[in-house]
């Protein structure tokens, strides 16, 4: 099993998700059938090809919802399950060195609630010293065989999970008009 985990934040919270699937196969089956289903999709060939090198939440939001919709849909047919925690903010403002602890603290509830032995992908931060301490915080953990950070261009995965992240934040801002988090809600999880 994989666990795909990305995080968001709002005025008023920071969230983590993570997204656990079968396998890296089921991901990359999943993205392909979903590339497939808005292949025909009416965007300029400049926007598309900006927007299928990296499907990101904010931008298909804004613009697309019904290429979210589409990815949601998938999302819901591939994921055992999704699994997300959420810190209320006691400002607008999180400093950097509370985020980190705030972020492992969050991903750890997460890793606690699965059974199974699991692979971890993180949204890489770009940030070494951040990902090494996430890293050694849940590697230790009973049902972790690797944890590793990844690149969200080259991992579906990462893609997938972004998008749920921006549905989670958009259903907790009570801003879910086109009702992506509802297409999931079936298999999501807080802890």
């Amino acid at each position: 099993m994989i666990l795909y985990v990305d995080e968001t934040e709002t005025d008023d919270f920071f969230i983590v998700s993570g997204m656990l699937v079968e396998s890296k196969e089921a991901v990359l089956l999943g993205y392909k059938q979903f590339k497939n289903r808005i292949k025909d999709y009416k965007i300029s060939q400049q926007e598309k090809q900006s927007l299928f090198h990296e499907f990101k939440s904010v931008k298909i939001e804004k613009h697309h919802q019904k290429i979210k919709t589409k990815m949601m849909e998938e999302i819901a047919g591939i994921a055992d399950c999704i699994i997300y925690s959420s810190y209320v903010k006691k400002d607008a403002k999180l400093y950097q060195d509370a985020k980190e602890d705030v972020y492992i603290s969050l991903l750890t509830k997460i890793v606690t609630n699965i059974e199974e032995p699991i692979d971890v992908v993180f949204d890489a931060f770009n940030k070494k010293d951040f990902e090494k301490k996430i890293i050694l915080s849940i590697l230790p953990m009973a049902n972790i065989e690797k944890i590793a950070p990844g690149d969200s261009v080259r991992e579906p995965g990462l893609q997938f999970v972004d998008n749920i992240c921006g549905a989670i934040r958009l259903r907790k801002s009570n801003k879910d008009e086109w009702g992506f988090f509802d297409i999931i809600a079936k298999i999501v999880k807080e802890v």
